[in-house]
This record gives structure tokens, sequence and C-alpha cells, in this order.
């Protein structure tokens, strides 16, 4: 289909074909999450009074159990909270919001979480 060798590198096969790797996929579905359920949501700056670089984050509660930090509501928080600024911004529209998501996420095509979490968005254009 594109004439690849296959012992090459598929994220930038990804990238050409606008194709998400499950990861992505995953990624991409959790942030979604929080815009259409903003009601179940509170700000740092709700939570308290003290002015920080993460006041306009969603609040994490703080929780032990492994399988409450693997639901959908407290993982979609933590993956949106780490989204660049220019796109949580734009979240009140939820159409803008997902065509922004989905085009940061084919620009770096991720195939871990961890790698979403370690990876440095300074560099984000539009």
């Amino acid at each position: 289909m594109t004439d690849s060798n296959r012992r090459d590198t598929c994220r930038p096969l990804f990238h050409q074909l606008r194709i998400l790797p499950l990861p992505s996929q995953y990624i991409f579905s959790l942030p979604l999450f929080v815009p259409t359920n903003k009601k179940l949501f509170s700000l740092n700056s709700q939570i308290h009074d003290i002015n920080t670089c993460h006041n306009s984050n969603l609040h994490l509660p703080l929780i032990g159990l492994t399988l409450v930090q693997k639901g959908v509501a407290y993982s979609g928080c933590k993956i949106y909270n780490n989204l660049p600024p220019q796109i949580k911004n734009i979240s009140n529209n939820v159409a803008l919001f997902k065509s922004k998501l989905k085009k940061f996420l084919l620009r770096y095509v991720f195939y871990s979480v961890d790698e979403y979490y370690q990876q440095n968005y300074t560099d984000y254009e539009w």
C-alpha cells in the first residue's frame, strides 16, 4: 500500500495515512469525555486560592485505588491536563476541540500513554 520496507518504522506512515495507532486512539477518546461532562469536574482555582501555574487544570482528587485511577473520569482529567494550552483553551467548542486534538495526536503519533506524558509540547504550533 505504501511501498515501505517491512522493517521501517510506522510512525511516518501513521502520519501520512492519517491513522491513529491504538494508544493514540485511547488518548484521543479520554479527553473528549471532559468537555462533554464539564459539570463533573472542577478547576484547581475553584479548590484553592493560591495562584499557581496549574490553576486552569482540572482538579485531580487524591485517590489511592488503582481501579479508580484507571477509570474514564480520572484518566480523562489527567490526559486533559497534559494537553497543550492551545487545545485546552478551545474545549468549550467540542467539534473544534476534537479536530485540533486529532491533528495534535497525528503530529506526534504516540505508541504509549507514558510516551504522551513525557513529550515536551513547547514546540507545538497550530
